[in-house]
């Protein structure tokens, strides 16, 4: 119960980030838009490191990183 409300803070923190720093950028307000753009940021890469990992049926493998092939 604990991981789903850590995430639903961390969404709603990801959607008030995105929509602040669209309210800022019309604004011509740059501390605001530079604040809520590394909230969104932060949350975004918070909740990529909370994802569940994929494709664990071969547990005998080593693990294959895409980027280094």
């Amino acid at each position: 119960m604990g991981a789903f409300i850590g995430k639903a803070l961390l969404w709603c923190a990801l959607l008030a980030g995105l929509t602040g720093s669209g309210i800022a950028v019309s604004a011509l307000h740059v501390n605001g838009a530079v604040g809520s753009l590394i909230v969104a940021s932060v949350a975004g890469l918070v909740l990529l490191r909370l994802r569940p990992e994929g494709g664990e049926e071969a547990g005998d493998e080593a693990p294959h990183d895409a980027a280094v092939t």
